[in-house]
């Protein structure tokens, strides 16, 4: 049983509400309600009745509140006093075009508190959110995919949101325009990351939700440089602000794409939420 679900437990039983306590632990409503049940599932009882008000526990779910309270409070002050003794060490996952731009500035706030930091960087959030999984690190700045809370046990939160751009070379007919449709990509020549590349997941998606499939001109591995190739003309790209906010020089334009669905979610995943609560802070904007 996962030690955090049990959390999530008494923090419903405090509030009486599990909107509320999803407030308080920094998960979603569904993620908390998940976790209940999983909860009632390993115990093969119903834990709490709804109310006028909200919640309120069944005979089996008291039983189950006056039996964990005191091992949860135990397991916490034994967990509290080895921290003491050891240093906190912490080894956050991220993205490339993240890892560039937002994990110098969090890596110095945490040393700042005396933290010690180590940095693992992949390609894609799949394998950063199987690096969770497996306990390899305790956090990830990574793109929120559909369905990747399938891993119950992960917390996650929303840190912000950023558009994609298309970038092309200076003499493109698109140059000189303000912004682009996803329409007038259509009949583009693109030149894009493999297929596992979450930009070209979510841009194909795009297409295809606009009926049309994206001309691929050239795939380039993870590493090498897509903007390099777009200046000499072989194509246009795709990327977020983030990575458009470091182009610099005459030889590529960067153009909003003006559509409700060309940006991406960018979030804190971590193993459990007691570390996500941990490592926010120094990861929220501002």
């Amino acid at each position: 049983m996962n030690i955090d679900f049990i959390e999530g437990f008494l923090e419903t039983v405090r509030h009486k509400s599990i909107a509320k306590a999803s407030e308080q632990l920094c998960i979603s409503h569904p993620a908390l309600s998940k976790q209940i049940r999983a909860v009632e599932s390993y115990y093969n009882v119903t834990l709490f009745k709804r109310s006028s008000t909200g919640v309120e526990l069944t005979e089996a779910g008291k039983l189950l509140y006056e039996r964990i309270l005191p091992v949860y409070t135990e397991w916490n002050a034994i967990r509290s006093e080895l921290s003491g003794r050891a240093s906190q060490t912490f080894t956050i996952g991220s993205l490339p075009s993240l890892a560039a731009h937002d994990l110098p500035r969090i890596v110095n706030r945490m040393s700042r508190e005396q933290l010690d930091v180590k940095v693992m960087v992949r390609s894609t959030s799949h394998e950063l959110h199987e690096q969770l999984r497996l306990g390899a690190i305790d956090g990830a700045l990574l793109e929120c995919e559909p369905g990747w809370t399938e891993y119950t046990s992960l917390w996650s939160m929303e840190l912000y949101e950023e558009p994609y751009y298309a970038v092309v070379y200076p003499n493109h007919p698109m140059a000189v325009r303000s912004s682009v449709s996803i329409n007038d990509l259509a009949n583009e020549q693109l030149v894009v990351n493999p297929p596992n590349c979450s930009i070209r997941k979510r841009i194909t998606a795009l297409m295809a939700a606009h009926g049309f499939i994206p001309k691929i001109r050239m795939e380039v591995n993870f590493g090498d440089f897509l903007t390099n190739y777009v200046a000499m003309g072989a194509g246009i790209t795709i990327l977020p602000q983030i990575a458009v906010a470091r182009l610099q020089g005459p030889e590529l334009r960067c153009i909003p794409i003006d559509d409700a669905g060309a940006k991406r979610t960018i979030c804190l995943a971590a193993r459990t939420s007691r570390i996500g609560k941990r490592l926010l802070p120094f990861f929220k904007q501002g």
